[in-house]
Protein backbone atom coordinates (compact mmCIF):
# COMPACT_ATOMS: atom_id res chain seq x y z
CA UNK A 1 0.00 0.00 0.00
CA UNK A 2 1.61 3.27 -1.13
CA UNK A 3 -0.13 5.19 1.66
CA UNK A 4 1.72 3.10 4.22
CA UNK A 5 5.06 3.82 2.56
CA UNK A 6 4.31 7.54 2.45
CA UNK A 7 3.29 7.53 6.12
CA UNK A 8 6.57 5.87 7.01
CA UNK A 9 8.52 8.41 4.93
CA UNK A 10 6.69 11.31 6.59
CA UNK A 11 7.13 9.83 10.07
CA UNK A 12 3.37 9.50 10.60
CA UNK A 13 2.24 6.61 12.76
CA UNK A 14 -0.74 4.61 11.48
CA UNK A 15 -3.09 3.10 14.05
CA UNK A 16 -6.49 1.46 14.32
CA UNK A 17 -8.76 2.28 17.28
CA UNK A 18 -7.81 -0.85 19.30
CA UNK A 19 -4.16 0.24 19.08
CA UNK A 20 -4.88 3.63 20.66
CA UNK A 21 -4.12 3.47 24.39
CA UNK A 22 -6.98 4.24 26.73
CA UNK A 23 -9.89 4.05 24.28
CA UNK A 24 -12.87 2.81 26.30
CA UNK A 25 -14.45 -0.49 25.24
CA UNK A 26 -17.82 1.19 24.55
CA UNK A 27 -16.12 3.59 22.11
CA UNK A 28 -14.42 0.70 20.32
CA UNK A 29 -17.75 -1.12 20.04
CA UNK A 30 -19.37 2.01 18.57
CA UNK A 31 -16.58 2.61 16.04
CA UNK A 32 -15.97 -0.97 14.96
CA UNK A 33 -19.28 -2.79 15.44
CA UNK A 34 -22.30 -0.52 15.82
CA UNK A 35 -21.37 2.11 13.22
CA UNK A 36 -18.25 1.05 11.29
CA UNK A 37 -19.42 2.89 8.17
CA UNK A 38 -19.89 6.16 10.08
CA UNK A 39 -16.24 7.19 10.00
CA UNK A 40 -13.11 6.77 7.91
CA UNK A 41 -9.96 8.20 9.47
CA UNK A 42 -8.67 11.06 11.55
CA UNK A 43 -5.29 12.71 11.86
CA UNK A 44 -3.97 14.05 15.15
CA UNK A 45 -0.75 15.41 16.55
CA UNK A 46 0.13 14.30 20.08
CA UNK A 47 3.18 15.90 21.67
CA UNK A 48 4.59 16.65 18.23
CA UNK A 49 3.95 13.13 16.90
CA UNK A 50 1.71 12.82 13.85
CA UNK A 51 -0.80 9.97 13.99
CA UNK A 52 -3.49 8.75 11.60
CA UNK A 53 -6.19 6.56 13.11
CA UNK A 54 -8.02 4.69 10.36
CA UNK A 55 -11.02 2.39 10.10
CA UNK A 56 -9.88 -1.25 9.74
CA UNK A 57 -13.42 -2.30 8.77
CA UNK A 58 -13.19 -0.58 5.39
CA UNK A 59 -11.83 -2.39 2.34
CA UNK A 60 -8.07 -2.16 1.76
CA UNK A 61 -8.67 0.19 -1.20
CA UNK A 62 -10.82 2.48 0.90
CA UNK A 63 -8.26 2.38 3.73
CA UNK A 64 -5.55 3.50 1.28
CA UNK A 65 -7.68 6.45 0.21
CA UNK A 66 -8.62 7.37 3.79
CA UNK A 67 -5.02 7.22 5.01
CA UNK A 68 -3.70 9.14 2.01
CA UNK A 69 -6.36 11.82 2.58
CA UNK A 70 -5.18 12.28 6.16
CA UNK A 71 -1.52 12.33 5.09
CA UNK A 72 -2.42 15.03 2.57
CA UNK A 73 -3.61 17.22 5.45
CA UNK A 74 -0.13 16.92 7.00
CA UNK A 75 1.65 17.56 3.68
CA UNK A 76 -0.51 20.62 3.02
CA UNK A 77 0.05 21.87 6.58
CA UNK A 78 -3.67 22.24 7.15
CA UNK A 79 -4.98 23.65 10.38
CA UNK A 80 -6.45 20.79 12.46
CA UNK A 81 -10.17 20.66 13.11
CA UNK A 82 -11.45 21.98 16.41
CA UNK A 83 -13.21 19.44 18.61
CA UNK A 84 -16.03 20.53 20.90
CA UNK A 85 -16.95 17.99 23.57
CA UNK A 86 -20.02 18.29 25.78
CA UNK A 87 -19.40 18.45 29.53
CA UNK A 88 -20.55 14.88 30.04
CA UNK A 89 -18.51 13.69 27.04
CA UNK A 90 -21.65 12.30 25.42
CA UNK A 91 -21.49 14.47 22.32
CA UNK A 92 -18.57 15.53 20.15
CA UNK A 93 -18.67 18.03 17.31
CA UNK A 94 -15.84 19.18 15.10
CA UNK A 95 -15.23 22.06 12.78
CA UNK A 96 -15.20 21.35 9.06
CA UNK A 97 -13.27 23.25 6.41
CA UNK A 98 -14.65 22.27 2.99
CA UNK A 99 -11.72 23.87 1.13
CA UNK A 100 -9.16 21.91 3.14
CA UNK A 101 -11.10 18.68 2.63
CA UNK A 102 -11.25 19.27 -1.13
CA UNK A 103 -7.52 20.04 -1.26
CA UNK A 104 -6.71 16.89 0.73
CA UNK A 105 -8.86 14.75 -1.59
CA UNK A 106 -7.27 16.23 -4.69
CA UNK A 107 -3.73 15.61 -3.46
CA UNK A 108 -4.49 12.18 -2.00
CA UNK A 109 -6.19 10.84 -5.10
CA UNK A 110 -3.50 12.29 -7.37
CA UNK A 111 -0.83 10.56 -5.30
CA UNK A 112 -2.67 7.25 -5.33
CA UNK A 113 -3.51 7.34 -9.05
CA UNK A 114 -1.36 9.79 -11.01
CA UNK A 115 -2.63 10.65 -14.49
CA UNK A 116 0.45 9.14 -16.13
CA UNK A 117 -0.18 5.81 -14.39
CA UNK A 118 -3.77 5.88 -15.65
CA UNK A 119 -2.57 6.58 -19.19
CA UNK A 120 -0.20 3.59 -19.07
CA UNK A 121 -2.96 1.39 -17.64
CA UNK A 122 -5.37 2.47 -20.36
CA UNK A 123 -2.76 1.95 -23.12
CA UNK A 124 -2.11 -1.57 -21.86
CA UNK A 125 -5.88 -2.19 -21.75
CA UNK A 126 -6.11 -2.94 -18.05
CA UNK A 127 -9.63 -3.20 -16.71
CA UNK A 128 -10.85 -0.98 -13.89
CA UNK A 129 -10.53 -3.95 -11.52
CA UNK A 130 -6.98 -4.68 -12.65
CA UNK A 131 -5.99 -1.03 -12.14
CA UNK A 132 -7.58 -1.01 -8.69
CA UNK A 133 -5.70 -4.15 -7.67
CA UNK A 134 -2.40 -2.95 -9.13
CA UNK A 135 -2.54 0.36 -7.25
CA UNK A 136 -4.30 -0.89 -4.12
CA UNK A 137 -7.32 1.39 -4.46
CA UNK A 138 -11.06 0.99 -4.93
CA UNK A 139 -12.73 0.61 -8.31
CA UNK A 140 -14.89 3.73 -7.73
CA UNK A 141 -11.71 5.76 -7.23
CA UNK A 142 -10.26 4.40 -10.49
CA UNK A 143 -13.43 5.38 -12.39
CA UNK A 144 -13.47 8.82 -10.77
CA UNK A 145 -9.82 9.52 -11.61
CA UNK A 146 -10.21 8.19 -15.17
CA UNK A 147 -13.03 10.68 -15.68
CA UNK A 148 -11.66 13.70 -13.81
CA UNK A 149 -8.18 13.47 -15.32
CA UNK A 150 -9.63 13.29 -18.83
CA UNK A 151 -8.03 9.91 -19.54
CA UNK A 152 -11.32 8.30 -20.57
CA UNK A 153 -12.16 11.23 -22.83
CA UNK A 154 -8.69 11.20 -24.35
CA UNK A 155 -9.01 7.55 -25.33
CA UNK A 156 -12.62 7.89 -26.48
CA UNK A 157 -11.75 10.78 -28.79
CA UNK A 158 -8.93 8.74 -30.35
CA UNK A 159 -11.42 6.06 -31.45
CA UNK A 160 -13.78 8.55 -33.10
Amino acid sequence: MEATRLAQYLGVRLMTPPEVPGVPEQVLKQLLHRDPSGWSAVSVAVEGNAIVIYNPKHSPGRQASDIMHELAHFILDHKPATLIVSQDGGMVMRSYDAKQEEEANCLAWGLLLPREALLVAKRTRLSVGEIARRYGVSEPLVRFRMNTTGVNRQFTSRKG
